[in-house]
């Protein structure tokens, strides 16, 4: 078989077109747990699996994971993570911006974050753990349908606080929300049946310095703790 020059001239200029192209895609994959790492060019990571764990050590740029069901672990991740599984764990080691967090089932712990944190799991307890500069924005809302929710911010953090807690009557213990910064506390006096289960409430509310973020917490049959740190 004869290959004429033209024919090879063409060919390697197709092939320069799709390597371009492809090296310009935003890293996208689904891939299972021992082969994820972070993307090199500058894009931010986005895995989608139908599920299984996802573990990722280090996001640069940014993460967006979903899993149908499985623990998410995520490292250390810059700029922003968004995460979300149907069933499983999630775990952040730092985040240097905002975090988005959903678990229909689950425990969701956030060791460190130096931005904004949106927070829910169906059936879970919450950690959420501020860290850094309390100069810029950066509000915090964390709810659990079943478990204990437990904030630390650093000392001088500003924020206007806002706490919900419900314990239905059913409950085989007693709940409380446990802070140190003079929050304004009262009780339901009676049972609220709107809701199928009969249930009371406790509310805390308050405001620590200019009050600058925004801090909402709701949660059910657990205790709600605000420190100091």
């Amino acid at each position: 078989m004869t290959i004429h020059k033209s024919s090879v001239v063409i060919l390697l200029v197709l092939t320069g077109a799709i390597s371009a192209a492809l090296s310009g895609c935003k890293y996208s994959r689904s891939q299972s747990p021992q082969d994820v790492e972070a993307g090199t060019d500058g894009a931010a990571l986005s895995i989608s699996k139908m599920g299984g764990g996802i573990d990722v050590a280090d996001a640069p740029h940014g993460a967006t994971l979903s899993t149908m069901g499985g623990d998410i672990h995520l490292g250390i991740v810059g700029e922003f993570a968004k995460v979300k599984t149907m069933g499983g764990n999630v775990t952040i080691d730092h985040a240097e911006a905002s975090v988005d967090a959903t678990t229909m089932g689950g425990n969701i712990t956030i060791k460190g974050v130096n931005g904004p944190v949106h927070a829910t799991t169906m059936a879970g307890d919450i950690t959420a753990h501020l860290v850094g500069s309390s100069s810029t924005q950066r509000d915090v809302h964390l709810t659990s349908n079943s478990g204990t929710i437990t904030l630390i911010v650093p000392k001088d953090f500003p924020m206007e606080v806002r706490i919900k807690l419900a314990y239905t009557k059913n409950a085989d213990k007693t709940f409380d929300i446990i802070d140190h910064m003079g929050l304004t506390h009262r009780q339901s006096a009676d049972w609220d049946t709107s809701q199928g289960t009969p249930r009371k409430y406790i509310f805390a509310e308050g405001r620590v310095s200019s009050g600058q973020n925004h801090v909402e917490i709701n949660t059910i049959n657990g205790d709600v703790i605000l420190k100091q740190e």
